[in-house]
Formats: C-alpha cells, structure tokens, sequence
C-alpha cells in the first residue's frame, strides 16, 4: 500500500464537520501531490446533484496530467438545491483549491446523504481547515467517512506483479438503498499505482462499469450522486511516458483482471449491504435475441418488488417471476420456450411447471442465502447477469427513519 500512497503522492485527511445529524466522521480530503490522471462516470439521473455538475465539467478539462484534489462528503446531497447549492459547491471547490494551490478545475467534489437540504457552507470550509491539518488517514477511515445507511464499510484491493515489481489496485465504495444498475446509487472510488495511458484508462473503467456496478440492484432505485471515479499515476517512476501502459503492453489482461476484481467485490458488497437485505440472488437471463432483450429481463425481475418480497418469504413463488419476464418490452418472446432454474433445480420448462416439480424441493434452495436463478428465454444467444437483494420488512423500517 505504501507504493500506491507514493506514486500517487496521496495524503488522506479525514475530519468530523458536522455535516449529517449523527457525530462521526463526515468529511474526506484526499490530496494527489503528483500528477495523476482522474477518469469518472456519473449518474443517468435527469436530475443532478451539484458536486456531480462541477465534477464533469471538471473532467471534461482535465486532458493533461495534473495535480487534483477530491473532497467528499455524507450526511448531505447538495441535491436540488437551485442556485445556492451550485454556489456552495463551487465555494468549497474554490476554498480548498486555494487551501492546496491548485487551480478550481483540479478539485473535484462529491456529496452524499440528504436531498433538498443545503449544504452548511462554513461547516465545509471549517471542516476542510481541520482536516488538512491531519492529512495521514487511511482508506479504511476514507471508506467510513462517506457511509449514510451503510451498516460496513466497504473496501476492496488486489496486488499483482509487474516487471518484477507489485503493484495495487484498491478500492472504496459506499450504498446500501437507492441501487439500481445503471451506476448504483453509490460513491466507488478506485486507485492504482500502475500508469495508465488516459484513453485506455477511460475504456477500462467504463467497460468494468458495466460488468460490475451497473449490474447491481437494490430498489430499482437511481440517485442524483452516483460517482464513480478511476485514479492512476501521469507518469511511471522515472517521470518517462515511456513507461505508461496501455492496451498493447503483455500485462494488459492481468491489469484488466485486477481493476474487475476490485471493483466486482465492492459491487457483491453493496448487495449484501442492501438495506434490510437477507438473501442475495445471483440472476442470468440467457438464450435472449439481444443483449438489449437480456438486459431488460434481468432487470425487470431484479427490480420486481412481487419477486424480491417472495425471495424473502422463500417462496417458490413462480408466477410472479413468468410475471416479471412477460412484462417487459423485448424484441422477440416467446412464453412456450421459457424455462427456469433454482440453484440448478429446473422449475419452468417451456413456460410451464416441470413434470415432477415438488415446491418443498423449491421452497429448500429458496431458503438458502445465495441464491443462483437462470432464467431462458429460449430465443436466441444473448445474455446478461445482475445480483440484486430480496426486499424485507426493514427496508421499509430503515427508509421510513431515514431520509434521503
């Protein structure tokens, strides 16, 4: 770890400002003293939070290697908050870009928590102050400073061999309600001591995206905050861009291997955090006409609160699931070619119950809990996977008492 720390020149800086309702740490300053370069996806809400508007146009900037900054907060969104929370945000931005010497476009803000509630401005500039002063915190003091509903703090790293040298990738997340896949309702954060040429690091982080964070599901749910952002070093040890990766060098693949890894356990982490969650389902809609059809299956049964309440109850209860299927716009179905499997155990074969299907063997691999259900649709090649969490009483309890 203390590799990653140097090559990126990072100082971690944790602080209680008293940004939420409950006393804990709340705000997160992680400083790059060496140019680095930053990669992000963002939200397809309509509707975005602040921090997330100054964030992309601060990317869309960042071409070069540079300096930057990211400063992080939880216990408030800054989310609809019109004119004021934009100017909020761009006054925190402007503060600590002073505070570091960098230039406004190299700090890069990100909030969670509340939405429609403003952002307490002095608490982020007192709070920034404070934290610079301490600036040798850990990820994992990182990773509990940006939790809200979260019940364990989420952090994932793997190490690999390079030229005879180690190397890490590790990563921070937090969510736990509001996930749905198509980015969760999450902040990720991923870093590496690897140097990695900006466009190849651009692609492997959207393409880990969506094989990782953009096949989760909680609620069905889709925040005005989702982030996820990508760090790695400008330049390799001898400052020489000679020695930047990219997608032609051999150790490519174990490089690639190494940043799913990361991200997918972070990903498992969120769903087994799942507010209120007490079973985890490992989905595959497969033999679909497209991917297009798969992806739409997968998340129309993930998100179905009929089928999530019946996972909890463990409950074969398979109507709801042919249900969930037939209600989804796809190019091409067919309900006499669709079969389903439990755990292996096949319950719908042609769109009707097996010859020989006994619900007590079906209701034993409902009660299990990791559940692993594939689902065909009979017509063609495609696939997709999602995991997703079933929906109990304290999801109801914990969103009742929590406002987001």
């Amino acid at each position: 770890m203390t590799n990653l720390v140097n090559s990126l020149g990072l100082n971690i800086s944790i602080t209680e400002a008293g940004i939420g309702i409950t006393r804990r740490p709340d705000l997160a300053v992680l400083s790059f003293k060496k140019p680095v370069h930053i990669v992000g996806l963002f939200t397809k809400n309509k509707i975005v939070a602040s921090p997330v508007k100054c964030c992309k146009d601060n990317l869309r900037i960042h071409k070069q290697p540079r300096r930057i900054a990211i400063v992080v907060n939880s216990g408030c969104a800054n989310s609809c908050t019109g004119q004021q929370g934009d100017e909020t945000c761009k006054n925190v931005v402007k503060h600590l870009a002073g505070k570091l010497e960098l230039e406004f476009e190299q700090v890069f803000p990100f909030s969670t928590g509340e939405i429609l509630k403003q952002l307490p401005e002095k608490k982020m500039l007192y709070g920034i102050d404070r934290a610079l002063e301490s600036p040798h915190h850990t990820f994992e003091e990182f990773a509990e400073s940006i939790m809200t509903t979260d019940t364990v703090k989420k952090i994932a790293s793997q190490n690999l061999q390079i030229n005879g040298k180690l190397h890490t990738v590790i990563g921070v997340a937090k969510g736990s309600g509001m996930i749905s896949p198509n980015m969760a309702t999450m902040l990720a954060y991923v870093f590496t001591d690897i140097p990695i040429e900006l466009d190849d690091f651009k692609d492997l982080h959207r393409e880990v995206c969506n094989h990782t964070f953009n096949s989760i599901t909680v609620d069905g749910e889709m925040s005005t905050n989702d982030s996820f952002i990508g760090v790695c070093p400008a330049f390799g040890e001898s400052n020489d861009k000679s020695e930047m990766i990219s997608t032609s060098n051999n150790h490519w693949p174990i490089i690639c291997q190494a940043y799913e890894k990361v991200c997918n356990e972070l990903a498992v982490k969120i769903v087994e955090d799942g507010e209120g969650a007490t079973r985890i389902v490992e989905l595959k809609v497969e033999h679909a006409f497209s991917f297009q059809d798969a992806d739409r299956v997968a998340r129309g049964v993930a998100n179905s609160p009929l089928v999530k309440t019946a996972i909890f109850a463990a409950d074969p209860n398979l109507g709801r699931i042919l249900s969930a299927i037939g209600a989804c716009a796809i190019s091409r179905f067919d309900e006499n070619k669709i079969s389903v499997q439990i755990n292996e155990y096949e319950v719908i074969q042609n769109g009707s119950l097996v010859k020989g299907y006994e619900e007590k063997i079906a209701r034993q691999h409902m009660t299990m809990k990791k559940i692993d259900l594939l689902i065909s649709l009979g017509v063609g090649s495609a696939s997709r996977k999602v995991m997703f969490c079933d929906l109990s009483y304290d999801y109801v309890k914990i969103n009742s008492e929590y406002r987001t």
